[in-house]
């Protein structure tokens, strides 16, 4: 599985999923494997230190499971220096 499309997969699942794996899965971060739900942990560091574990740095995804768009959305503001 490419590196590039394992990511997008698996937000793509989130979003398509994100109610019924909130009703399970509510506050937990999601170790994710392209579009498949590997485990729950209780931070994202237990998760990510799972990831790497069975697939090495960068070959898996970590996500939040909260309801609304705050899930997998990021508002980047500009740097202004005066």
């Amino acid at each position: 599985m490419a590196k590039q499309n394992i990511h997008k997969l698996a937000l793509n699942y989130f979003i398509k999923h994100q109610k019924e794996l909130c009703k399970k899965y509510k506050g937990k971060e999601l170790l994710m494997r392209g579009a498949k739900v590997i485990d729950a942990y209780d931070t994202f560091h237990e998760a990510a230190a799972a990831g790497r574990k069975l697939f090495g740095s960068g070959n898996f995804s970590v996500q939040e499971c909260i309801p609304g768009d705050d899930a997998y959305t990021v508002d980047i503001q500009p740097l202004v220096f005066a």
